[in-house]
């Protein structure tokens, strides 16, 4: 189920997962669970970006799509919800303007913005930085073939997960290849590729 803006402001530990999730892996449920429990949140906020900053808009399936991908995705797991604060605001997408609504209100939550190591070591090129870091602890997972978190200015949790070489672009070009995507991704978000015929 979706939530709305004033559901994810209830007291505790909430982690913040962003992305296009075009589509949502099993490699996002494994970062997102290894994120809850070593860091004891009460909470992962999934938000589908409308348009993440370096996507151009023809390049994204519909928010609509991916908002429903998501939602089959995490189902069953009740410490996972679904956000379309990004979707419903338009336009790029930015995480400092994301957590500026989250946090505008007095007693709000602690967050954590969840990043994989590739993305953390271009952080310094991301929309205000230092205003992120103000709001949120950056929590960083490793991704991708290199691993290395590297060095920054800007403090991070570090949390430990598989190296889940899984990625959504893979998906998309085996299923235009005819290829199964089985076990890549969970079965409520493998049937509604089928139904709606996406990414073919």
């Amino acid at each position: 189920m979706r939530v709305e803006e004033r559901d994810i402001r209830t007291r505790g530990r909430v982690g913040i997962f962003g992305g296009s999730f075009d589509p949502p892996h099993l490699g996002h449920l494994i970062v997102a669970e290894a994120a809850r429990e070593q860091l004891d949140l009460d909470r992962v906020v999934w938000i589908p970006a409308a348009l993440p900053p370096h996507k151009e808009p023809g390049d994204l399936s519909k928010p609509g799509h991916r908002l429903e991908m998501v939602t089959r995705a995490i189902r069953g797991n009740e410490a996972f919800r679904c956000s379309s604060l990004e979707v419903d605001r338009g336009g790029t997408s930015y995480t400092v303007d994301t957590l500026e609504v989250l946090t505008k209100e007095e007693g709000t939550d602690d967050f954590y913005v969840i990043v994989g190591s590739d993305s953390y070591r271009e952080f310094e090129n991301w929309r205000r930085p230092s205003r992120i870091v103000e709001l949120a602890e950056l929590v960083v997972y490793p991704r991708g073939q290199d691993v290395r978190v590297g060095q920054s200015a800007y403090p991070r949790l570090a949390i430990e997960a598989p190296v889940i070489t899984i990625s959504s672009t893979m998906i998309r070009s085996r299923i235009r290849e005819g290829k199964s995507v089985r076990y890549l991704v969970t079965d409520d978000v493998l049937d509604y590729i089928e139904e709606c015929a996406l990414y073919r």
